[in-house]
Order: C-alpha cells, then sequence, then structure tokens
C-alpha cells in the first residue's frame, strides 16, 4: 500500500513535469529576443598575461596613469579563471567553449600564409578538415589552428566545444580578429614549443578560423636588451586595430610582461624591477591611446589570462576585469552567478561578449551576462576583498587540514580509551588514574563538535582583522583564536550533562548557521571551513560542508532534546516547524540554494520525524515501509525544490541558482545536460574518496562507530531500549549521511561532516556508561 502511494506521489511530479516542460517550450517558441538585431559596434578585448592586482595597487598606479584613469571610471571585478593547469592556455578555451575546457600546449594558431616544414598553414588546413576553402577563401592574414581536432577530442564531454564564442560571433556577422602575441622570441629564430600563440582559440570558431589576424613576427621587434630579445610593436597593433570593422571584435594580446616573467631567473632584483616598470608604462601609454580613440560605439575589455608568478605565490588568484566605455562614471562589476558584489567567472564574461551585440545567449552557457553598480573606489575595495580571499585560502592548509587529521586522531584515540579502560575496569588504581583521562578525552571529543561553529563564527573577525593587521598577522590571531575558543567551549561542556551539552551544541549550531544563511551568508563567506571564490567550486548559500553540519547537528539536537523529556509531552509541532525551515533554507535559491542538501535534508528530517512522533509502525522500518518512506520525501524533497527554483521572468531567471538553471534544461528537453551533470558530480565524488583528507574521516567515523555496535554485542539493542531519541537521532543521521554522499557533486565532504553528530555522540554515550558501570572512576 505504501509503495502505491509513494508511486502516486511520484507519478504526479512526473505529470507536472510534463505540462511545465510543454509551457516551457511554447514560451521558448515565442521568445522576442532571439529576434534582435546584432547592435554595431565595435569591441576591443586587451589581454595582458602576467597582470595581477599586485600591479593595480595604489603605489604602482602612481606611474601609470592612464591605466590610473581607467580603473577609476572602469566598471571593474575580480575574475575567477581556475583551471585544471592554471594556464593560459586553458583559459582562453575555456573563454571560447563559455566552460571550464582544457587547452592543450602543441595547439596552437598561425597565420595562414606562415609555414610549418614548407608547408603553409591553409594547405594543412584543408588537409585535416577538408575543402574549407570551397565553403570560404581562406584570406592570406586570416588566423588558423590546424590541430584543433586534438583540442576538441580533449574536450569531447563537454556541453559545447571549443569555438562556440566564435561560432556564435560568425553566425550573427561579427568580424572576429586577433593582434599579438607573447611568443618566446621571433619564430624565425626559436622552436615552435616557444610560441604562446593561445589566445586565438578564445575566438576562433568551431573549424579554428579567425577572420583575421596579425600574430607572429609583425607585431614584434627585435630589442637585444628585453626578455627573449623581442618587445611588443606598440605602433603596429595601433595602426593594425585603428582598421577594425563594424561590427567586430578584437582581440589584443599584450605579451612582454609575460615573456619578462618567463625569464625572471635571469635578472637581478633591481634590474627585474627596473624593467617590469618600463613595461608596464609603455602599456599605460598605449592604453591611454585606446581609450582616447574610442567612440560612443566601442566598448573596452582588459583582462589577464594567467596572473604572473609573484601573485601566484601570494594566492592573488583573481583576475582583474576591467569595462571601459566613453561614458563610464566608476563602477563594480555584478556577477548573478557569483552573487558577490566584484567576483565574477570566466564563462560570465563569455556571455558578455555575446551580450555587447546583442545576440541572444543561449541558456545552457554556463555564464550569465554581467552588470554593474556605480560604486566609488572600487579598486580599493577589491584589492581588500581579494586579500581576504588570500587570507582564507592560504589559512586552509594551516588549519583546515591539520583539524580534519585532529579528527580521526581523536576519534581513534577515544576508541582506544574506551577499550583500554573496560578492559582495566577491574584495577581499581587504574580506575583512580583514569578520572583525567575521561576528562581529557571527553573534551577533545566535544572539540570535534564545537569547532564548526567556532570556525563559521571567525568568519566575521575576517575582513577587519586583514584591513588592520595584513594577511600574515590574521591568520596567526584566527589560528590562536580557534584553539583557544574551541577548547574553552568544550572544557564548559564537558562539565555538563551529557543531554544539555548534545542540547547546547547541536541547536546552538544550527541556529548560528541558519541564521548566518538567513542574513546573507556572510560569516560562511569567511569562513575556513566554507567555500572559497579562488577555488570556484561555490560562491553563495551553504556550502558542503556546513551543509553536513547543519543537518546533523539539528538532529542531534532535537532527539537529545526529546531524549531529556522522555516520558513527558513532546512538541512535535515545534520539531517540524524546525525541520520544515531548514530544509526550506536548503531548498530556497536566495538562501541556502543547495539542492542535494535540501534533498538530504528531506530524507533525514523526514526519517528522524516518523521515528520519533509516527508511532511504532515506523520505529521499524522494514523493505517495503522504507522504500515507500524514502521515495515519498524525495519525491517531496523535488517538488519543493522545483516549486522554489522556478523562474518565469527574465530577472528572476538571472538571479536563480546553479539548481535553478538545471531545472530550465530539464523543462525545456535538455537531458543530455542532465546527465553531464549528473556525470560530473559523480566523476567529482570519486576523485575526492581517491584524493580528499575528508573521506578519511568517513571511514574512521564508520570504523568507530562498527567497533562501538558490534563490542560487545547486543549493545545496540539495549541503547534502542535506554536510549530510543538518541538511536533514532543515529539513524537518522546515518541515512541522512548516505543521501549526502549520493546526491552531492562532493557528497564526500557532506558525508564526513554529517557522520561526526553520530561518531562523537555514540563514543560520549560509551564512556558515559563506563562511568556508570565504574562509579570509582
Amino acid at each position: 500500500m505504501k509503495l502505491k502511494i509513494a508511486g502516486i506521489v511520484v507519478g504526479i511530479l512526473t505529470l507536472w513535469l510534463e505540462l511545465s516542460t510543454s509551457a516551457e517550450g511554447i514560451q521558448a517558441g515565442i521568445d522576442p529576443s532571439i529576434h534582435n538585431e546584432v547592435k554595431s559596434k565595435q569591441v576591443t578585448v586587451v589581454s595582458i598575461p602576467g597582470l595581477s592586482f599586485l600591479e593595480l595597487r595604489p603605489d604602482q598606479l602612481v606611474e601609470l596613469p592612464h591605466l590610473r584613469k581607467l580603473t577609476e571610471l572602469s566598471a571593474i571585478g575580480a575574475m575567477n579563471i581556475r583551471t585544471s593547469s592554471r594556464t593560459m592556455r586553458d583559459v582562453y578555451v575555456s573563454l571560447g567553449a563559455g566552460a571550464p575546457s582544457v587547452g592543450i600546449a602543441e595547439v596552437q594558431a598561425f597565420a595562414a600564409k606562415e609555414t610549418r616544414q614548407g608547408i603553409h598553414f591553409f594547405e594543412l588546413m584543408n588537409r585535416y578538415i577538408g575543402r574549407y576553402e570551397e565553403v570560404k577563401p581562406i584570406e592570406a592574414d586570416a588566423v588558423l589552428v590546424p590541430d584543433i581536432t586534438m583540442l576538441q577530442r580533449a574536450n569531447e564531454n563537454q556541453a559545447y566545444e571549443p569555438g562556440t564564442l566564435g561560432e556564435f560571433l560568425k553566425e550573427y556577422g561579427v568580424f572576429r580578429s586577433v593582434l599579438g602575441s607573447s611568443d618566446l622570441g621571433k619564430r624565425s629564430g626559436i622552436e615552435e614549443k616557444k610560441l604562446r600563440r593561445f589566445s586565438p582559440l578564445m575566438l576562433m570558431d568551431s573549424n579554428g578560423f579567425v577572420d583575421k589576424g596579425a600574430i607572429g613576427d609583425d607585431v614584434i621587434t627585435v630589442v637585444v636588451d628585453r626578455p627573449y630579445g623581442v618587445s611588443t610593436n606598440y605602433a603596429q597593433l595601433r595602426s593594425l586595430w585603428e582598421k577594425r570593422m563594424l561590427p567586430g571584435i578584437t582581440l589584443i594580446e599584450l605579451g612582454d610582461l609575460y615573456r619578462l616573467y618567463m625569464d625572471k631567473e635571469h635578472y637581478n632584483e633591481e634590474r627585474f624591477t627596473r624593467l617590469k616598470g618600463q613595461i608596464l608604462r609603455e602599456m599605460d601609454q598605449w592604453l591611454g591611446q585606446v581609450a582616447a580613440g574610442m567612440t560612443e560605439e566601442e566598448s573596452l575589455w582588459i583582462f589577464s589570462p594567467e596572473v604572473n608568478s609573484e601573485a601566484a605565490r601570494a594566492k592573488a588568484y583573481l583576475s582583474p576585469l576591467l569595462h571601459y566605455t566613453t561614458d563610464s562614471r566608476g563602477a563594480i562589476l555584478v556577477s548573478e552567478s557569483t552573487r558577490r558584489q566584484g567576483v565574477v567567472t570566466a564563462p560570465d564574461f563569455t556571455s558578455s561578449l555575446l551580450k555587447e551585440f546583442n545576440i541572444p545567449v543561449p541558456s545552457e552557457l554556463m555564464g550569465i551576462p554581467l552588470s554593474y553598480m556605480e560604486k566609488n573606489d572600487v579598486l580599493a575595495g577589491l584589492v581588500s576583498e581579494q586579500s581576504s580571499m588570500q587570507m582564507i585560502y592560504r589559512s586552509r592548509p594551516l588549519l583546515l587540514y591539520p583539524f580534519v587529521t585532529y579528527e580521526m586522531l581523536v576519534l581513534l584515540i577515544s576508541l582506544i580509551y574506551g577499550l583500554w579502560i573496560k578492559r582495566r575496569a577491574a584495577d581499581p588504581g587504574y580506575l583512580e588514574g583514569a578520572v583525567p583521562w575521561r576528562r581529557i578525552v571527553r573534551t577533545l571529543l566535544f572539540s570535534l563538535l564545537t569547532a564548526p561553529a567556532v570556525m563559521l563564527l571567525m568568519g566575521w573577525l575576517v575582513v577587519p582583522l586583514t584591513t588592520r593587521i595584513g594577511i600574515e598577522g590574521t591568520m596567526r590571531v584566527l589560528i590562536a583564536f580557534f584553539i583557544v575558543s574551541t577548547l574553552l567551549i568544550s572544557v564548559v561542556m564537558e562539565k555538563c550533562r551529557l543531554s544539555t551539552a548534545m542540547i547546547w551544541l547541536g541547536l546552538g549550531s544550527a541556529l548560528i548557521i541558519t541564521l548566518d544563511t538567513c542574513t546573507g551568508a556572510y560569516a560562511m563567506k569567511y569562513s575556513i571551513l566554507g567555500y572559497d571564490p579562488m577555488i570556484g567550486a561555490r560562491y553563495y548559500g551553504i556550502g558542503n560542508e556546513y551543509m553536513g553540519v547543519l543537518i546533523g547537528a539539528l538532529v542531534l539536537g532535537v532527539t537529545a532534546a526529546l531524549q531529556r523529556r522522555h516520558g513527558g509531552g513532546q512538541p512535535a509541532l515545534l520539531t517540524c516547524g524546525a525541520f520544515l525551515l531548514v530544509a526550506g533554507c536548503l531548498a530556497a535559491p536566495s538562501l541556502g540554494a543547495n539542492a542535494g542538501g535540501a534533498l538530504s535534508a528531506a530524507v533525514a528530517f523526514g526519517v528522524a520525524g516518523a521515528h520519533c512522533f509516527a508511532g511504532e509502525r515506523w520505529r521499524e522500518l522494514r523493505l517495503g515501509r522504507g522504500a515507500a518512506l524514502l521515495s515519498a520525501l524525495l519525491a517531496l524533497g523535488l517538488g519543493a525544490l522545483w516549486l522554489l527554483n522556478s523562474a518565469d521572468s527574465p530577472a528572476a531567471f538571472a538571479r536563480e541558482s546553479h539548481v535553478g538553471r538545471a531545472f530550465h534544461a530539464l523543462h525545456a528537453g535538455h537531458f543530455d545536460q542532465i546527465g553531464q551533470l549528473i556525470e560530473r558530480k559523480l566523476r567529482m565524488n570519486v576523485h575526492l574518496l581517491r584524493a580528499s583528507a575528508w573521506s578519511k574521516v568517513l571511514i574512521t567515523s564508520l570504523f568507530v562507530m562498527a567497533v562501538l555496535v558490534l563490542r560487545p554485542r547486543g549493545r545496540l539493542r539495549l541503547w534502542q531500549h535506554k536510549y530510543p531519541y538518541w538511536m533514532y537521532g543515529f539513524s537518522a543521521n546515518m541515512i541522512g549521511a548516505i543521501a549526502a554522499l549520493l546526491l552531492n557533486d562532493s557528497g564526500i565532504v557532506a558525508a564526513a561532516t554529517l557522520i561526526i553528530f553520530v561518531a562523537v555522540p555514540m563514543q560520549l554515550l560509551r564512556l558515559q556508561e563506563l562511568e556508570t558501570e565504574n562509579p570509582r572512576s
């Protein structure tokens, strides 16, 4: 009967999906945006490999008047350009594909008139892809990527292949040109492996063609006292740029700064600093000439596809992104993909370039076109914000990774201590000496439950401390604050009754996380246990680390409170209200925006509620009844997600989360994208299972729990009678951890942080039992 009910619920949701899909298809058919005319304008994109926010500090800009003026008038953002290899070739390919992609060192661009082993590259293109000239003649100044097939093969699992941006631009009649390169010398005098011609990968079409360009020896000049004996020919670049066409987009790469850093080991510090200043001043003067030569119909973007080695060592990985027009008045770039003012993604930049020409952005593209908000002193704010991000990124190896190891050690030490004290319980002398050790072990166990909340509260200190005492000082202060605060709270909790401590830690942690999420997740954005814009896996909402903590802490706190009230009235309404509030917070796209977390919460909270309030029939779930319950909970969770992520207006669509965009893909019948999403999540979990320290925490917790349950035999049944509500909470959290593992792309992390709220209370219960069994201790 229960299976039939679950089937009916799932069937209703399926019918709803079909109706929504049909409606979406009708709306797509009448969408007026597909009939928009292409704007006749010129967009210039200047790429400066090696540029970072370190070069845009106030002390640096004093000698760069034109760049300083551009930073004052432009809309500015910090762009995440993180790729698997952190190289500009990956970034250019990713910008051209509109999604993270992989570049290949051997796949570069060449002028059609250039040769390889005596063969012209246009002839190689005809050999590799067929007689392209039959469709369109290849001009001598066209730019070609002869090995495009290798690049496509390396990215064959992507929704959009390399060349997507160029293909859209070509389809809408936008003329594409590329100027400049970062070659490490003149091509006639160097090996092909020293060429750095990756910029055309951004604007090429799907066949590897760019309409026009000058990327070889034409735009560099021999200067013997410069890195690799060459320098950018700025006069030639400007002359070529002035011949731009409308509508058109011109990508210009300035490679002198990149060449300098590639050759840095050969220079002493004084000579390097002098050369860097000279190179930046030349760039500054040229950028001033370009800005002065722009008309009202033109737009200028400046970005860096790869930060220099100094910035990389400082963990300043975000790239400067500037957007300037003749009527710019200073603003900060805003991305709905990150929901953090000034922090944008590379796919957003791709979509913004399409929007420049009024080209409709396909819903399947990951990026959302950038907007801007007028604001004063934007650059100083971004530099300060990046300093806070650097602090978090650099602190993780010093605090979070040792803490993960600490978790495993405490679990194993407490297990060994429990087994040891049980074996030697008959020795009175031993029991007297065990008292302080028992308190120490209990304090250490409490610290595992206290630490996540302390790490979250530390987030409020990051920005003010970084502003006042710098990155290094903030790191030292926060580490000391974490250790002292965690130990003090743990010592206090150790002196309380176990149920009281669990209620305070469980409900307190859940309340802190929920309040922070509902007020903009400020603390989580700067928490070491939160998410990191430098990594770029998540920018807003609740990350999987705190999602696991939130679910585990709430279930533990609620069931501990119910256990304490055992025999009295049970506040079912209040408990269910708390569960619904937190599940809704996780599901809401403007709050938690964590779909896997919402489904995991639905499962964990549903099982806990059924055990605690649904009567004896549901407390011993057999296979059929359990399957029916889980199916119903997942169906309800999916329904809630569907409702909360529905977006019918363009404004709502721009604001929705990645989950909402996945639902839109499902609406439109793009099941291949859903398949790729699932495949990506599975690959991520497999990778984390092998590489992440959190997988070891999960395994250690399972091992400790197995030993506690199996030695001695019968303890599980004894606890079920003695501590029924504790056990309801443990089973709900265990099932929730399994759901989190299966339903999230980094489910290992969520499961590990959640299961701590099972393993630690079980260990504390066992130690309490030993104390009761041996009152002398």
